[in-house]
């Protein structure tokens, strides 16, 4: 079999990721932005995210339930994990797609286990319980934490809640700071 060049993997990529995910998740109510990330707002005004992941001829998938939307702090108020995890081997996991025949075989095996064991997994995540549950006890820097419990507290209108979580946030990044570079910087100084 001979080997592809970039352009015809390029475009049988494209090809493949319209027809496996393009077209399903568009239809389960995903918007497309861009050209490897979904989005849709779920029962609770939460954003549901996926984000495919190319690297060389293997293909992984990032996904996420975001509070809110903010660009500036979208990376540290994520609830997520990868598609990997529902794997049973381990929490990353790239799917081969060197080929036309890798390519249908592991997109329709990804589409498979995005349509059940994700949503299943995004129906869970749609309850508050559950989101403050996943929150407390997630891999995030503690600081993350606590922005991301104040940034959901916000969402489901528990605002006698958000403050403890800004304290938090404020104790934390003070003390990331020592004396002496408080002394240096004059908007510290303010705190």
């Amino acid at each position: 079999m001979r080997e592809l060049t970039t352009k015809e993997f390029n475009d049988l990529y494209k090809r493949n990721f319209r027809e496996y995910f393009d077209k399903p998740l568009k239809k389960d109510g995903f918007y497309k932005k861009g050209t490897i990330n979904f989005y849709r707002i779920n029962k609770l005004g939460m954003i549901e995210t996926l984000n495919f992941q190319k690297h060389r001829e293997e293909l992984n998938v990032n996904c996420a339930i975001l509070p809110i939307y903010c660009g500036a702090t979208k990376e540290s108020i994520t609830i997520g994990l990868r598609l990997g995890k529902f794997m049973n081997t381990r929490y990353t996991y790239w799917w081969d797609i060197k080929d036309d025949e890798s390519m249908e075989k592991n997109m329709q095996e990804m589409l498979n286990v995005i349509q059940t064991d994700l949503y299943n997994w995004f129906n869970k995540m749609d309850n508050e319980k559950e989101i403050l549950k996943y929150i407390s006890i997630s891999y995030q820097t503690i600081i993350n934490r606590y922005i991301t419990q104040a940034a959901s507290m916000a969402k489901f209108k528990r605002y006698d809640e958000i403050l403890q979580y800004v304290e938090k946030v404020k104790k934390e990044y003070m003390e990331s700071w020592s004396e002496e570079e408080r002394q240096k910087k004059e908007w510290l100084k303010k705190c």
